[in-house]
């Protein structure tokens, strides 16, 4: 069976090939790690425009920390059970589950959807090259 991508633009329909790719590889952990992947990039994207929207309170701001490290520290928890710790992009995950833990706001939370982006393609095109 082929995947037939949906999104309209080029980069997402890219994207939508290379994770059925990762997925399709048949390692499991591999497509399980992509999924938990995605669910952190997921978050920091929808965070970002609520933030930018005015719909967060700047009094949640220790719950959306929380929150957000604990997505990024699940994601390295999945690659570490795994052996996958060592791709391409986990130490830089490391790193930025250490920044939103020290965030002291929510802007500097929001900035870090594009960080978590780049972080997210570094670590799937190490699943798909390393599959």
């Amino acid at each position: 069976m082929q995947y037939v991508p949906t999104s309209e633009g080029t980069h997402g329909r890219e994207e939508e090939l290379q994770w059925a790719r990762v997925v399709a590889s048949g390692q499991p952990a591999r497509g399980v790690g992509l999924i938990f992947i995605q669910k952190l990039c997921t978050a920091f994207h929808e965070f970002e425009p609520a933030w930018q929207s005015g719909a967060l309170s700047p009094e949640s701001l220790d719950y959306f920390r929380g929150r957000l490290a604990a997505r990024g520290q699940r994601v390295l928890q999945v690659l570490e059970a795994n052996g996958l710790d060592g791709l391409d992009g986990a130490q830089q995950l490391r790193d930025l589950v250490q920044e939103v833990q020290g965030a002291e706001s929510l802007q500097a939370l929001a900035v870090l959807a594009e960080p978590v982006h780049a972080i997210a393609h570094a670590l799937t095109d190490a699943l798909e090259l390393t599959a």
